[in-house]
């Protein structure tokens, strides 16, 4: 019989219980009954909205415990449904995982597979041939001096250094210095000097501090950005 309080017991934590667990039936008190498992780690993101919505969505109250097990219930049928087919083509293959919501962060790195022999050279040149729009970056590659004004030249900003530096303003935070593919299919970025700021004009960037994944996934990326607002723009 449940006391005229409502409680009908002590939950495990001393306090006074106001229902009891729907699942296995134990008194949880008004804290315990609401209280929610935290969502795991290095899952999609399907995955996680899952188990969220199983954890939440239980009928009656629930302690949290059978809240866990109901949402690993949920994931596993989650995690074992099949995954999209990817491209051959290892942009392709970036470009559709760049927007899959189904891979947790480590399946994409191990499904993106980059061919053994691929260089950033020719990750450049095959974004070149893919991308139909016009550039709006451009960064000097020559200071001015008295005879001769300074020189610029365009392309696409791409995150894919491995050097970092100390941004103006930023204390002892340190960011990747930044890097451009060009219209030339060049890859220029910045030198560090002092070893702390990057220098004001722009060099190619040697092959070694290029992040070949991060590349490949920044100008996937770029690539689907620009699709998706010509697609727009057709529509409107």
């Amino acid at each position: 019989m449940v006391p005229q309080n409502g409680s009908i017991g002590f939950c495990a934590c001393g306090q006074m219980s106001i229902a009891s667990c729907g699942r296995c039936n134990k008194p949880i008190c008004e804290v315990h009954a609401n209280e929610l498992p935290p969502t795991p780690s290095g899952i999609s993101l399907d995955a996680a909205g899952r188990f969220t919505v199983a954890i939440r969505a239980t009928h009656g109250p629930h302690c949290e415990p059978c809240r866990a097990e109901i949402g690993r219930e949920a994931l596993q049928e989650t995690l074992g449904a099949p995954r999209t087919p990817l491209p051959s083509h290892w942009l392709d293959r970036a470009i559709v995982l760049s927007n899959d919501s189904s891979r947790s962060a480590l399946e994409k790195t191990e499904d993106v597979q980059l061919p053994a022999s691929l260089t950033p050279t020719e990750v450049a040149q095959e974004f070149l041939r893919r991308m139909s729009k016009q550039p709006r970056e451009r960064v000097p590659i020559r200071p001015s001096s008295v005879l001769r004004p300074p020189e610029y030249v365009e392309g696409w900003t791409v995150d894919c250094r491995r050097t970092e530096y100390v941004a103006e303003g930023a204390g002892a935070v340190r960011y990747p210095l930044p890097c451009l593919i060009s219209v030339h299919g060049e890859l220029l970025g910045p030198q560090l000097e002092n070893g702390e700021r990057q220098s004001a004009t722009w060099w190619i960037v040697p092959e070694a501090d290029i992040d070949l994944p991060r590349l490949v996934s920044s100008i996937a990326n770029i690539l689907m950005l620009s699709a998706f607002v010509t697609e727009r723009r057709d529509v409107g």
